[in-house]
């Protein structure tokens, strides 16, 4: 399940109830994101104002849950590689090896400028970021020499408790840059946006077909959708769209959006079988409503009502485990 947009939740004792409860339910992650501030004015529709840190609010997630997976979606280019990964590593090891990090670019330019990030070259930022993380997680004296950031002649720990690292999932568009940099360090992909199965299954071909020719084991990788679920909310649609336009996104003549299902539970699973036959691999859920309760009923419905129906006919869609759907 994806926390965001948080405000609904009433705060972390919410947050936390949730938690535990869609464990309890036999959901398989949760998933945190990542802004430092929110934006004034039309650039704010779609982010919302409430955005606790995503390392702290990972590191609570993991202490109050026993099973589930955290999915950390972070902008990378945001903060030095050194903290990132300490963060990263510190709460792998606090989870018991229950982290996923979700690698994201970035996108809103005017939160790049408040942190002294270089909108224009993020991508470049990224790709170096993430080669240094990956040698701090496994290099007994880590070395690296790059344009944004040089280490050497220092002890990292603790390193990731999962090895050799954490998954790393490249999150966002499909554009040729977001694709280079999955088949090169990514173990997975999770598109923000678009809403059409047969698009995003072009995509995923692509990808198991450019990681098969450089050498890597395409059944190996990871392919994560979310939906939201219950009436669409302009929120979720309006940030999906500015993401993948900051980021290159499947299209770029049209606006888009992640789907979102109502209905009874049938048309909620034929609706999301679509997805499993493009190839993705997990699924997860974004309640729609303003409020703890509205956001929770709609979960409860969903173990009850859907999660019965895809464990008998879904059982190759997992979220965070092979053996159950969410």
């Amino acid at each position: 399940m994806w926390l965001w947009p948080y405000g609904r939740w009433g705060g972390f004792d919410g947050i936390g109830r949730a938690a535990k409860r869609i464990e309890e339910l036999g959901f398989d992650s949760i998933t945190v994101s990542d802004h430092t501030v929110c934006p004034t004015g039309p650039e704010g529709d779609g982010l919302m104002p409430d955005w606790p840190d995503w390392a702290v609010t990972s590191a609570y997630l993991s202490t109050i849950t026993t099973r589930l997976r955290i999915v950390a979606c972070v902008a990378i280019p945001y903060r030095s590689p050194l903290v990132t990964a300490k963060q990263v590593a510190t709460i792998d090891d606090l989870s018991r090896g229950r982290l996923t990090l979700a690698a994201c670019v970035g996108w809103w330019e005017r939160e790049f400028d408040m942190l002294n990030v270089p909108y224009a070259r993020r991508g470049a930022v990224m790709d170096e970021y993430l080669e240094a993380m990956r040698v701090m997680w496994t290099e007994e004296r880590p070395r690296f020499d790059g344009e944004f950031v040089s280490l050497c002649d220092l002890v990292f720990e603790p390193r990731c408790y999962q090895r050799p690292h954490v998954p790393i999932w490249i999150a966002g568009g499909a554009g040729r840059k977001s694709l280079e940099r999955l088949w090169r360090v990514g173990d997975g992909w999770m598109p923000m946006g678009d809403d059409r199965p047969a698009l995003l299954g072009e995509t995923i071909a692509r990808i198991k077909d450019g990681a098969e020719q450089r050498g890597r084991d395409s059944r190996r990788l990871s392919f994560r959708y979310t939906i939201g679920l219950g009436e669409a909310e302009s929120a979720l649609g309006l940030l999906s769209s500015a993401i993948a336009g900051a980021n290159g996104g499947i299209v770029a003549d049209e606006p888009s959006s992640t789907a979102s299902f109502a209905g009874n539970a049938d048309q909620v699973v034929d609706a999301i079988h679509q997805y499993a036959e493009a190839g993705f691999t997990e699924l997860a859920i974004n309640p729609s409503g303003r409020s703890y309760a509205a956001c929770m009923e709609r979960v409860e419905w969903f173990a009850a009502e859907v999660l019965p129906l895809l464990e008998a006919g879904l059982r190759d869609v997992r979220c965070g485990s092979p053996d159950r759907p969410a």
